[in-house]
């Protein structure tokens, strides 16, 4: 059994940890408000499972209690990467729910006040369970806390399930369906992690975030083949860019056959200019424009406009 429970840990940590750098590596190049978005949501449910994995690890090869000084601090850190990561996912779904801006608000605060209530009272939970020794005290938070504080999710889960039916934007339906999908076993999850898994490293409770997160990171591939793989047409915005940027007819024409995927060499052929002129022109263009790369021009020009996005 704890052969499988490790696969299962390894195979969870290599995902988000692959979909965590491939987002890292998306938001860098791109700077894209989407992009952003689902990294918030990676970077700490990663942590966390990367986190939990080597614990386990370390409690498979070695008993010592050589750093037992470090424990307390090591399980104050992992509460905090439980907290951040419930109130990412929150933060991310909340962002989904078809009610005005201003509802949203009160729906995080919800999710905090929920969350923060069950933290509590895990934490009593916690005390009285342990008494007076320390060590027992770390171990059972490190248990106890992840899956009793996640019913705060399932609860969310419950909400958007009641609205599911009002969402009217066929990409945040499809976002929806994966958060229920991820998070509505949540309540049996705690339950069985609760009272049957104290003594194992491993938590079903994983499987919710890694679920969820593995969806997310492919909508976010998909999103980005859309939006940023084929040609753009600008001409429309001709004027408005060329007035908004201060932009030459000749520095227009870049970036119209940039926003069409030319190569430096193919723009050089069809202006007729040298190449080392198209990239004086190109510099200044970034330079005017703020950006830094044809993907951060793609996404400005409107080809990576977020779906439903808030700013």
């Amino acid at each position: 059994m704890g052969i499988i429970f490790g696969a299962i840990q390894f195979i969870e940590t290599s995902l988000l940890s692959s979909s965590l750098l491939f987002s890292i590596i998306m938001f860098v190049r791109t700077k894209d408000r989407f992009v952003r978005r689902t990294l918030l949501l990676l970077l700490p449910v990663s942590a966390l499972l990367f986190t939990s994995y080597m614990y386990s690890l370390k409690v498979n090869v070695s008993e010592t209690k050589a750093v037992a000084w470090l424990t307390p601090l090591f399980a104050l850190f992992v509460i905090v990467l439980i907290m951040l990561s419930i109130l990412a996912a929150c933060f991310y779904v909340i962002q989904l729910f078809p009610i005005p801006k201003h509802k949203k608000r009160i729906a995080l605060l919800s999710a905090t006040g929920i969350t923060g209530v069950l933290l509590i009272t895990t934490a009593v939970l916690v005390m009285y369970m342990s008494r007076a020794d320390l060590t027992q005290s770390v171990t059972t938070a490190l248990w106890a806390f992840y899956p009793l504080c996640s019913i705060a999710l399932f609860v969310e889960a419950m909400a958007v399930a009641g609205m599911y039916r009002k969402i009217t934007d066929s990409h945040n339906l499809r976002l929806a369906k994966y958060f229920l999908i991820a998070f509505i076993p949540q309540a049996a999850y705690s339950i069985i992690d609760f009272l049957l898994l104290q003594n194992i490293s491993f938590q079903l409770t994983h499987i919710s975030y890694a679920v969820f997160s593995v969806f997310v990171f492919v909508d976010l591939c998909s999103y980005f083949f859309k939006h940023y793989s084929h040609e753009l047409d600008i001409s429309s915005k001709k004027e408005d860019l060329k007035a908004k940027y201060a932009l030459s007819d000749r520095e227009y024409e870049v970036i119209e056959l940039l926003a069409k995927g030319m190569t430096y060499q193919t723009i050089c052929e069809k202006l007729h200019i040298s190449v080392n002129t198209v990239k004086s022109h190109i510099k200044r263009i970034y330079k005017k424009l703020e950006i830094v790369n044809r993907l951060q021009l793609i996404n400005l020009l409107g080809n990576g406009k977020t779906p439903n996005i808030e700013k």
